[in-house]
């Protein structure tokens, strides 16, 4: 797995957090149970909005994961570094998910 982009932005209403990463030693049969199985991770409360794509690029033989958190800004944390953390967090708590599925699947650990 290579993670090739974390960035957390600041907009007028809310915080967005943005994780980009891609998996060689995911195949592509595998893909959609990996999707049906972290369904979870974005679905319960309300706040923060989570959202992930996950799709299998053929050329490069990988699997291309975007990973979403969006915090509105008044029902964030009181300091914009806790408000920072919280998202960054949320992002992290993504791949570890992610790695327990893949654990799961494989049966290996990386």
């Amino acid at each position: 797995m290579i993670v090739e982009k974390i960035e957390i932005k600041k907009y007028e209403s809310s915080l967005n957090g943005e994780l980009r990463f891609v998996d060689a030693e995911m195949s592509k049969d595998d893909c959609e149970e990996m999707i049906s199985r972290l369904v979870s991770w974005k679905l319960g409360r309300l706040t923060p909005t989570r959202h992930f794509e996950m799709v299998y690029n053929n050329e490069k033989k990988e699997a291309e994961l975007d990973v979403y958190v969006s915090v509105p800004l008044p029902e964030s944390s009181k300091s914009p570094v806790d408000s920072v953390k919280y998202v960054f967090n949320k992002l992290i708590e993504f791949l570890d998910l992610y790695e327990k599925v893949f654990e799961d699947i494989y049966g290996i650990k990386r």
